[in-house]
């Protein structure tokens, strides 16, 4: 009886239907609170992953920005944790420090910053059920390309043509200086020959002939971006003593002498009516010329021999014949009363057989031992020859070439010149500014002349050919053959194109320690976020 009480009551309980919704909203309730608890923690975890993944991104991009300029590379860490600490809003205060460091990259050797951090804090829902806090973790990478500066001995400076650097026969080019082409020619530097090259490296806004990459170990950079003339805004001295025309002799030159000179010209007119000059009287003319009183100075003016320091006194008066007859003729007198200061006198004694002198010259063709004095010579039109067994010698010298004029340079003279100083070119007048940038400037064609023609500049140098500077023809072909040496500075030769032709040995193009210094072109530094 029992158990059939039992069972009864059991199934009665079993087939009750009333309170089964309280049931089950009981039943369901931990998993409704903790579902949301659950997306709450989710959503936090969410925000701070994002904010915290920003902030290393934007520190690894910051860190590899200092670490690739040499200015700044010292700065990478403290650079990457501050622009970590001000892209932080959300977690800030309960995220670690960042962690900075180099890092390689695609084979390259700590050419990225890396930079992870951290975020923990404990959540109502999940700290309950885990008993500890949350954490989010953020990494971040950003390679580094640093920007590279290349200079150049050679330079050709033609924006289009084939061949604007063209290396021939067997000539030996191993300065490792480096040639630059500005033309974007397909083939701008090419190769006819066989020579030898070790030139460091080889940049050209064109194309690069096949023969210097598999034939040489030079840095080869074809179409590049931004090459660019360093002389291109640069503008030849002129002072005043290289405007003085004068001619190139084997024998002896007289002295010149310079002053300052101070010139008061006073003029007063005067009208008179009379037969002549002996029996006048005053005259109002209303159309008469009014007196004057004119003043000038300038600085070293050439002025004749002899002249000494002191003033000169010059009185001057003429009568003119104005017309009319008898009593009414009429007259003008002019009384000129000039005064002349002559102060800093200088006399500047004349050379000896084959001492030259700046000045303007249209030809010197050297046909005798001959020395340059120091400053700035213009070849106007003709050319600078410098021929034969002859011993050439110039310290602080400029030769600028106007009108087509040329410079030829044979191999059997025995030739030393060295350009000028900044402190040579502010000592004959030119600015700071402008001396600075014309330091080191052996030869300067004029950009805007017609340049040399067919023939072109021509240097054939020897062993006994030193040439200290920079030689510039914007305007002009420049061919190169034999050698030169140098002592002082590199040798640099920047022109519209250049041959070196076969018997060219550019071995010695720079002294001992010594690197071109002229930049043509700057590559900017890269970066990117990899991670």
């Amino acid at each position: 009886m029992i158990r059939k009480f039992i069972r009864n009551a059991l199934g009665e309980i079993a087939s009750c239907r009333s309170g089964n919704a309280t049931l089950l909203v009981a039943l369901g309730m931990p998993v409704l609170i903790g579902g949301a608890g659950l997306g709450v923690d989710v959503t936090q975890w969410y925000m701070w992953k994002r904010e915290l993944q920003f902030a290393v991104d934007q520190a690894a991009v910051a860190g590899a920005w200092a670490a690739a300029e040499s200015e700044t590379e010292g700065t990478y860490q403290l650079r990457a944790q501050q622009e970590f600490a001000a892209n932080l809003s959300v977690v800030e205060g309960f995220s670690s420090d960042p962690e900075v460091r180099l890092a390689d990259f695609a084979g390259g050797s700590n050419n990225s910053v890396a930079v992870s951090a951290t975020a923990s804090k404990e959540l109502p829902f999940s700290s309950f059920l885990t008993g500890s806090s949350s954490s989010v973790y953020a990494y971040a990478q950003a390679s580094f390309e640093e920007g590279v500066t290349f200079t150049s001995c050679l330079i050709a400076t033609d924006l289009d043509d084939t061949g604007a650097i063209t290396i021939g026969g067997n000539a030996v080019l191993t300065a490792s200086c480096g040639m630059a082409a500005l033309s974007t020619d397909e083939l701008s530097i090419k190769v006819n020959g066989n020579p030898e090259i070790q030139a460091g490296w080889i940049l050209s806004a064109g194309g690069i002939d096949e023969w210097l990459k598999n034939n040489t170990d030079d840095v080869i950079m074809e179409y590049m971006t931004g090459l660019y003339d360093p002389f291109a805004e640069l503008d030849p001295p002129n002072p005043t003593e290289s405007r003085i025309s004068r001619t190139y002799t084997c024998s002896g030159e007289s002295d010149t002498t310079f002053a300052d000179v101070d010139i008061r010209t006073v003029t007063e007119y005067s009208y008179w009516q009379g037969p002549n000059q002996n029996n006048l009287e005053p005259w109002e003319n209303p159309e008469g010329l009014q007196s004057s009183d004119v003043s000038s100075s300038d600085d070293d003016v050439l002025v004749a021999n002899g002249t000494v320091a002191g003033t000169e006194v010059v009185d001057e008066v003429v009568w003119r014949d104005l017309g009319g007859k008898g009593q009414n003729k009429k007259w003008q007198r002019r009384e000129n009363h000039k005064t002349t200061t002559y102060s800093d006198v200088r006399v500047v004694e004349g050379g000896e057989a084959g001492n030259v002198r700046p000045g303007t010259y249209t030809n010197i063709h050297v046909g005798c031992d001959t020395a340059f004095a120091p400053g700035v010579y213009n070849i106007d039109g003709g050319s600078l020859q410098i021929n034969g067994q002859h011993e050439v010698s110039g310290a602080g010298v400029m030769f600028v070439l106007y009108n087509g004029a040329s410079i030829v340079i044979n191999g059997g003279a025995d030739v030393n010149l060295t350009a000028m100083t900044a402190s040579d070119l502010m000592g004959v007048g030119v600015t700071p500014d402008d001396a600075n940038a014309l330091a080191g400037m052996l030869v300067f064609e004029d950009r805007d002349g017609p340049g040399a023609g067919n023939n072109g500049q021509r240097i054939n140098g020897n062993a006994n050919t030193i040439l200290n500077g920079t030689m510039y023809f914007p305007a002009s072909e420049v061919f190169f053959a034999g050698t030169a040496g140098v002592t002082s500075q590199c040798l640099m030769i920047a022109a519209r194109n250049i041959t070196l032709t076969g018997t060219t040995d550019m071995q010695t193009f720079c002294p001992a320690g010594s690197n071109e210094d002229t930049t043509v072109v700057s590559t900017a530094s890269k970066v990117r976020l990899v991670a």
